[in-house]
């Protein structure tokens, strides 16, 4: 067995209490991270050339109409052409997000057609392929009921993966899905991968780009069972690896494109969420990270900083991600 490199990240950057931690994405334009609290309804900025000082909370309203703001900022991409607004997978489909005016606006709902289906499911993680298509995968919404087996038993269920084109169409790709995370495709565009987080693994597919399609799935890494914890949000970096987070693990994974685990990155915080790579050379890495309860059971000695971001400076660059396009809108 080949040795893995270890890497510790001693203290975290931005010394925090996340209840929920997720989301981080990187603005090449203005060198700003931003991620946010899910449960506590706040989008977190920090310039990272500018350093912690420049960090900054927005708290958020309950709900503008019908929707909470902050279910839809989980999953967010930047809009080519349009640098005071970002996409997000929001509680009832797609919608775009005005930085100044901290507003929202549906242009894709995806369950117009079932009220009581509309309000169980959310979307939780996606990412948008080279030509500016963003794919997002929905599950049971944890604040609506516990998750069902629904869309995990049934090829047909409602939990799958969605596809939104330029044009507004929407399509859905990946069937029988319980809690979609971690997507992203390899620097030629041959492969997307994706993880489904109960299976602890990680899937390939063939991705036609031109066409949009997948094929031939096969599991691409696979959490041992004597690990705990499940595999959550991931990036890639310009060699083809994936940087995955091990939720209730303490680290990061980084694995090759042949799916070895060849370095991890050790982090005081037992929910690891999601990393993003960022930074004006994409060599660093920042990593959200989720609160932990008193009563969690098996939290580790030394998981200290639960709720923190980390950030870490990699000999590896992460690819730069791909831009929504968003036709006559």
């Amino acid at each position: 067995m080949s040795e893995v490199n270890t890497s510790t990240i001693q203290e975290p950057y931005l010394k925090l209490q996340c209840s929920l931690g997720e989301g981080p994405f990187y603005e090449e334009d203005t060198g700003v991270l931003r991620f946010v609290d899910i449960v506590k309804k706040e989008i977190h900025t920090v310039n990272v050339q500018k350093g912690p000082k420049s960090h900054k909370v927005v708290q958020l309203d309950d709900s503008v109409g019908s929707v909470s703001i902050i279910d839809s900022q989980l999953i967010t991409a930047d809009i080519k052409g349009r640098s005071g607004e970002y996409i997000v997978g929001a509680k009832y489909g797609f919608a775009i997000f005005n930085k100044e005016k901290s507003s929202l606006r549906y242009i894709k709902k995806i369950y117009e057609d079932d009220e009581i289906m509309a309000e169980k499911m959310r979307f939780n993680d996606g990412a948008v392929d080279s030509r500016g298509r963003f794919w997002a995968g929905t599950m049971n919404d944890f604040h609506v009921e516990e998750l069902q087996a629904e869309g995990v038993l049934r090829d047909d269920g409602p939990c799958c993966v969605f596809r939104l084109d330029p044009d507004m169409t929407l399509h859905r790709m990946i069937e029988n899905v319980s809690i979609p995370n971690g997507m992203g495709w390899s620097p030629d565009d041959k492969v997307m991968y994706f993880t489904d987080s109960p299976s602890k693994a990680i899937f390939a597919y063939d991705f036609d780009v031109e066409a949009g399609s997948v094929s031939n799935k096969r599991v691409f890494f696979q959490l041992g069972d004597d690990e705990g914890g499940v595999l959550d949000g991931c990036t890639i970096d310009q060699g083809g690896c994936l940087w995955v987070a091990h939720h209730e693990g303490s680290r990061v994974i980084q694995i090759s494109p042949q799916g070895k685990v060849i370095s991890q990155i050790n982090i005081p915080a037992w929910k690891a969420t999601c990393p993003a790579f960022g930074g004006l050379g994409f060599n660093e890495l920042f990593i959200t990270t989720a609160g932990v309860e008193d009563d969690d059971e098996g939290k580790p000695v030394g998981s200290t900083d639960n709720g923190s971001l980390f950030r870490i400076q990699t000999a590896a660059k992460g690819l730069r991600s791909n831009q929504f396009v968003m036709e006559g809108l």
